[in-house]
């Protein structure tokens, strides 16, 4: 076999785009921080300045953006070298045309959706790009990342600040679809970074790379982006939402992305912009709490009812249609984990994080299937929902739900479903996590698990009349649950299964799958079968 030949048979590429995980845009080290610029008081094209930089003696040069609001940096020779080409032979690389006509684009959809832009350099000390333009450095990332922001500085203690951009030049050897599309993405994410810089940097990794992701997929639905990067929260919906990730689960913070995709369809873009609107006026406040405030003020919702439904919408993901709301390009994105199980499920302690569900998945075809969660003896339990699917691979068929104090239970008639998905909601904003008693049941009468109310016409019983059918909230703003606050906030960061009960499937490995740059298995496999070519 030609070695050509052999190379084509290795799994360079991926399945289905949108299926496909992707490493995240950024490093997220000690070293490359929003304010790594302030520390390194430098631009990248001073030999001082951290990497990834300029070489010592390499002639950069810069153009404006055809509509004057940035300044693109960049060099014909060394390491840091865009691609050569001018087809239209104005004398500036087509990749550096492509890359200022794409940050053109993105700032001034940002400016429509009324997001508040960076405000210019020109006030910036030292080294501001030699005007007031808003300054993208083309440099070579080396494969470990593609993109930063750098913060220069703030114009008032925590708020109006504006900084650079260091975007990849070339991205030779990541696996996006073209140059223009990954320049597209890393515009409008990277550049987001800077319009969240304008109202308060510094909210934590959830907040800053979960809407920058959710405003490139606003900005060109068609990015893969945000699709690429449902699995990291899908594949762990039991750690919690309000804390951020640290080492090599730093890809879920781009994951969440999710959440706040469906706070944007379900209650529109102005939910996001609320979000950071509010930090100007509250800037030492958590984001679940602007979250929850803005809601309130809002939408008469809150963050608690918001989540349990965020819950049921992650249900219908992948090849699985929603019952009724639900994701409108739902089907691009990750399918969901669940944690299998066989009937009858009993299971003294589960422990559910704040803000996370524990989603459990059982055989259907029995005519009803009944679930209770139990809270432990001393636990308080506002705000936990139980919801009780029944499903098939390719549709929801209907959901009872049921919230509030004390035991939950429900049943949903499953003669027709493939399988039932039961999830544990816990939709607090802060706290501990809490430990309680699974029961899940395939006979009629719900035993060994508590009665339950007769099923409605709809086959679905729970909390509300029509058992949950519609997916909704119901009437009550609040669900009628009090969204309860605990003295801890880390949210209860070791979600997960405890120690006496049935272990879940180990998670993917948050650098697997395909990502933009070549996985290590990839170059292995590769070397190996080079190696063994050779030798004949």
């Amino acid at each position: 076999m030609r070695l050509r030949a052999l190379l084509l048979l290795l799994p360079f590429g991926c399945g289905p785009v949108q299926q496909a995980p992707r490493e995240p845009h950024e490093r997220h080290d000690a070293f490359v921080t929003w304010e790594a610029g302030l520390q390194a008081g430098v631009r990248p094209t001073s030999p001082s300045s951290m990497p990834p930089r300029f070489d010592e003696g390499e002639a950069v040069e810069s153009v404006a953006s055809p509509g004057g609001r940035f300044r693109i940096h960049f060099s014909r020779a060394g390491s840091n070298a865009v691609p050569p080409a001018d087809a239209d032979g104005n004398g500036v690389p087509d990749a550096v045309d492509t890359v200022a006509a794409a940050y053109d684009r993105v700032a001034d959809f940002y400016e429509s959706l009324g997001f508040r832009l960076p405000p210019d350099d020109g006030w910036v000390a030292g080294d501001n790009g030699g005007d007031d333009r808003f300054d993208v450095y083309l440099v070579d990332f080396g494969g470990v990342a593609d993109g930063a922001f750098r913060l220069d500085g703030c114009l008032e203690e925590t708020s109006r600040c504006t900084g650079h951009m260091l975007q990849e030049n070339d991205f030779a050897g990541y696996n996006y679809p073209s140059y223009g599309e990954a320049v597209d993405i890393l515009a409008s994410h990277e550049f987001f970074h800077a319009v969240q810089a304008a109202y308060h940097p510094g909210l934590g990794s959830v907040a800053s790379e979960g809407t920058a992701v959710w405003a490139s997929e606003r900005y060109r639905p068609a990015l893969d982006d945000l699709e690429r990067f449902t699995a990291a929260y899908l594949s762990r919906p039991d750690r919690t939402l309000v804390l951020d990730p640290e080492g090599p689960a730093v890809s879920f913070s781009y994951g969440t992305s999710i959440y706040f995709q469906f706070l944007g369809e379900r209650f529109g873009d102005e939910v996001v912009r609320a979000l950071w609107e509010e930090s100007v006026v509250t800037p030492s406040v958590r984001w679940p709490v602007l979250v929850e405030t803005v809601l309130r003020r809002d939408w008469g919702a809150d963050f608690n009812t918001a989540f349990a439904e965020f819950a049921l919408w992650n249900m219908a993901t992948g090849p699985r249609r929603a019952l009724d709301a639900g994701y409108a390009r739902g089907e691009g994105y990750a399918r969901l984990t669940v944690a299998p199980r066989t009937l009858p499920v009993s299971e003294p302690s589960v422990r559910v994080a704040v803000a996370s569900t524990r989603y459990f998945e059982v055989e259907g075809g029995t005519p009803f299937v009944t679930a209770s969660f139990t809270p432990a003896e001393g636990e308080a339990s506002p705000a936990l929902h139980l919801l009780v699917a029944a499903v098939t691979p390719t549709q929801m068929l209907r959901v009872a739900r049921a919230e509030g104090t004390g035991t939950l239970s429900a049943q949903v008639a499953a003669s027709d479903a493939s399988h039932v998905i039961v999830a544990v909601v816990d939709g607090r904003l802060e706290g501990v996590g809490r430990y309680g008693r699974l029961c899940v049941s395939g006979e009629d009468s719900g035993a060994p698990c508590l009665d339950v109310p007769p099923p409605g016409p709809d086959g679905g019983t729970g909390g509300d009349p029509d058992g949950g059918a519609d997916g909704g909230t119901g009437t009550d703003p609040d669900g009628g649950v009090d969204a309860g606050t605990g003295s801890d906030p880390d949210g209860g960061v070791d979600a997960g299964t405890d120690a006496g009960g049935p272990s879940e499937p180990a998670p993917p490995r948050d650098e697997g799958g395909c990502s933009s740059a070549p996985g290590g298995l990839t170059w292995a496999v590769l070397l190996l079968l080079v190696g063994v070519f050779l030798r004949r």
